[in-house]
């Protein structure tokens, strides 16, 4: 259904008057920083003062961003689909896009404006300006930005290179719709004759209804000088923060308690530019301080943190959060109270269809699966084997670590977790981990076929869905993808890691894991060059065409389970046999810190020969633990090197690559494993100043986790979870944790905020829309539990007997020991 739509009336300007001369007052500023965001500058060094926004040009004008003045056009931005290509710029105060391919359909290029309502029965007037470099045409429309895209005024505009201002309105007759999107549509047949590449540009945009005001957003303060974890810091473990400030000399720093009293003091350490965030840093070491309590605050040169409690506590409720995300994810069962903890989180079951889901024809098959279940991956309804492997790899190792490390399996027990398993007698943890099982072992081809014993690479939807969308509303029909040796390894692997763990649990099930792991590795023998392709619509490809590392993993996972030598020779025979480097190989994040990604895998066949008691050697164990040591060292040095003391680098080019903070989780489990193994004090420390990172105590002052901090992560990139683009959606619950800053900016909305440029750990902005720096995902949320159930079973590790070096003393006659903090 429309609304009644009026055609547009045009005011040309006068022929004789130039571009510059025509948009309106106010100059020129100069480009705005990151997502619009407007700080009251405290002189912050790196942190320059950001002048806001040009008022709109009427108090009733819907359009957040009606000049571009400021050199910026957020909330606008551009999106090009797949043959489309282009940009977007400011050029002379308007905003404009570059269509470099036109693309097939006349959307494949467009700039839009979300984040706004237009409501039913309320009359709306449209104004704006437009050109372009050559002779065009634009569909100029107000309406849904996803399925059924209705539209509630629209009409199709010459253009040409004299700017002119266009006049239309329109009287809203369907129900309100508070995720509308004012979108101008300038590929495919719309520019059939204009030779590429060509440019169109709007400005002075209006969508005007007299019963809206905006109000004017009070700008927060700036992000303090000093710099912590917001959430907190373990008692007996390193306690570190970082002060921006380009002092050369050492500054005097006080720890005050909840009452403002001070309970120690001491000089900071110089540590001069850190290039991944661009900010000249000193650090306060504050580990000497072996007190409890809530609402501690580090001063320096009148600066403050925020405050931040010390308990052993951190993370008890933490730990849990951030394995909760999976049960809110899963796919295929309804979310429901006591489980999802809130009201608005619950949801009926989604993709109910998956239970008899086609090939794509890409696939090259004639039949039909049930692949029901599962976790779907990330901020979309797509469920992927590769992505599902790392996953339940990461939380069965933390099962295993615990029965045969810490020898403690009580925190995952059943009871444990908020889920609808417990209280069947096994372990919460691993019936969570089985629900994504259960959906990979659908994912293989069943016998009698051409292909059987492979599995499917993945199943998504056939297009891209729009955000405010929950699973069990998506309209778009789902297929299964091709089969491939990446993702027919990955279950062999963890297949066979299932089959020893639930040996006793459920010999029935441990049994099946077993024969579909062996079924998997010898059709991976066979078809060891099936490789998923790159690009994709509708989900993401998730390609890998060097398998080696999953070759071993697989046989590494198989030779534990079962022991058997074929699996050992394959073993022990692969370049992989026992390493573990602290920087990856792959082309694509070549020279990057990590042990491990999703596509790089070999790590966790050496992790689980570690891990387990059986099968290597006293001598293999020791080359495995020396290797170990290396890239654990090699981490403890770059936190050393760093201003925010953490271990992460980005090699010669400083690019963050896309899911950072997921690389500083692996780091961080790899550091927890040689802790656990090594028994070296150093590793532990370090494994806490890297979640000091990711809960705050980096270049953006934020908290990286929802739900956590006094600037916790709040609008993660996904479908359900979407208050931010329609209210009628949820906040996202607590323990999720964003990919964080990446230099890449592929998202339109990264690409608009500013950020060209920016400094490695300032590529972010906390955003629905920015998919590339602010998405979620199951692979990364699964080494961020781990992490935090590691500290927390560390967490009444005793200070060492000799204070960190570069400690301060407590004030003569002022250390104070604060009441237990409570979370």
């Amino acid at each position: 259904m429309k609304a009644s739509a009026s055609k547009l009336s045009v005011v040309c300007v006068a022929l004789l008057c130039s571009h510059a001369a025509c948009v309106s007052s106010g100059g020129k500023a100069g480009g705005g920083k990151a997502g619009g965001r407007k700080w009251k500058s405290k002189g912050v060094p790196g942190q320059a003062a950001y002048t806001g926004k040009d008022k709109a040009i009427s108090p009733n004008n819907l359009i957040a961003n009606a000049t571009f003045n400021d050199g910026t056009s957020l909330p606008w931005t551009v999106s090009f689909t797949a043959p489309g290509d282009g940009n977007a710029e400011i050029v002379d105060g308007a905003l404009c896009i570059n269509v470099k391919n036109k693309g097939a359909s006349n959307w494949d290029a467009q700039l839009r404006h979300r984040e706004m309502t237009i409501q039913r029965g309320r009359s709306y007037d449209v104004t704006f300006k437009a050109y372009a470099s050559a002779q065009t045409r634009m569909r100029a429309k107000v309406g849904q930005q996803g399925p059924p895209y209705r539209e509630y005024w629209v009409d199709t505009l010459k253009l040409d290179t004299t700017p002119r201002t266009f006049k239309g309105s329109f009287r809203m007759t369907s129900e309100n719709d508070p995720t509308a999107e004012f979108s101008f549509h300038v590929g495919g047949n719309l520019a059939y004759k204009v030779p590429e590449p060509f440019r169109v540009c709007i400005d002075d945009v209006q969508l005007l209804d007299p019963d809206f005001t905006r109000k004017e957003e009070a700008a927060p303060d700036a992000p303090p000088a000093v710099l912590v974890n917001q959430t907190g810091y373990l008692p007996g473990l390193a306690k570190y923060a970082t002060v921006r400030t380009d002092a050369r000399e050492p500054l005097a720093w006080r720890l005050l308690d909840a009452g403002g009293r001070e309970v120690l003091t001491g000089k900071t350490n110089v540590v001069g530019r850190d290039a991944p965030s661009g900010d000249n840093t000193h650090t306060i070491n504050f580990s000497a301080f072996a007190g409890t309590g809530k609402d501690f605050v580090l001063e320096v040169s009148n600066e403050k943190s925020h405050p931040f409690d010390i308990s052993p506590e951190i993370y008890s409720k933490m730990r849990y959060d951030a394995l909760a995300y999976y049960y809110h994810n899963r796919s295929g069962t309804e979310i429901k109270l006591p489980y999802a903890g809130k009201k608005e989180l619950t949801r009926p079951a989604g993709h109910l269809s998956d239970k008899e889901v086609p090939c794509a024809p890409a696939a090259k098959c004639d039949y039909k699966l049930d692949v029901s279940g599962g976790w779907y991956d990330a901020g979309d309804h797509g469920k992927y084997v590769v992505n599902g492997g790392v996953s339940v790899w990461t939380l069965m190792n933390l099962w295993e670590r615990s029965k045969f490390v810490t020898k403690n399996t009580k925190p995952l027990e059943d009871g444990t977790m908020n889920i609808p398993e417990k209280g069947n007698g096994k372990p919460d943890l691993l019936d969570e981990v089985r629900w994504n099982l259960e959906f990979m072992l659908k994912m293989q081809v069943p016998d009698g076929n051409d292909m059987a014993g492979m599995v499917h690479h993945k199943i998504h939807d056939k297009e891209w869905t729009a955000l405010g969308l929950a699973p069990q509303d998506d309209p778009m029909p789902r297929f299964l993808y091709p089969v491939s040796t990446a993702a027919t390894l990955n279950l062999a692997a963890t297949a066979a890691q299932a089959a020893r763990i639930w040996k006793t649990l459920d010999p029935e099930f441990s049994a099946r894991c077993l024969d579909a792991s062996v079924r998997a590795y010898e059709a991976a023998q066979k078809h060891p060059a099936m490789f998923a392709k790159p690009g994709g619509l509708g989900g993401g490809p998730y390609d890998d065409d060097h398998v080696e590392d999953e070759f071993y993993w697989a046989a590494a996972e198989l030779w534990i389970t079962t022991g058997k030598g074929e699996y050992k020779d394959a073993a022990t025979r692969s370049p992989n046999y026992l390493k573990l480097s602290a920087y990856l190989k792959d082309a694509k994040e070549a020279g990057i810190p990590s042990p491990l990604t999703w596509q790089d895998t070999g790590a966790l066949g050496t992790l689980s020969l570690l891990t387990n008691p059986a099968p290597l050697s006293a001598a293999d164990r020791k080359r495995a633990e020396e290797s170990l040591r290396e890239a654990a060292n090699a981490y403890v040095q770059l936190i050393e090197q760093r201003g925010y003391r953490v271990p992460m680098s980005y090699g010669n080019t400083n690019k963050a690559p896309w899911g950072s903070n997921s690389f500083i989780n692996n780091n961080l489990l790899l550091l927890g494993v040689a802790y656990e193994h090594l028994n070296d004090r150093k590793y532990l420390d370090a494994v806490a100043q890297g979640m000091d990172y990711i809960l705050g105590r980096n270049a953006m002052d934020q908290s990286y986790v929802t739900g956590y901090g006094d600037r916790p992560l709040v609008n993660p990139h996904h479908r359900f979870w979407s208050y931010q683009v329609d209210k009628r959606f949820p906040k996202a619950p607590p323990g999720a944790v964003s990919g964080g800053p990446n230099s890449g900016l592929e998202d339109p909305y990264v690409q608009a905020a500013g950020l060209a440029g920016c400094a490695a750990e300032k590529c972010f902005v906390d955003n629905i829309e920015a998919w590339s720096a602010n998405e979620i995902t199951i692979n990364w949320n699964a080494p961020f539990a781990w992490v935090t159930a590691f500290l927390d079973d560390h967490s009444h590790t005793p200070p060492p007997s000799k204070a960190a070096p570069a400690a301060a003393a407590p004030a003569k006659g002022k250390a104070k020991t604060a009441r237990p903090a409570k979370r």
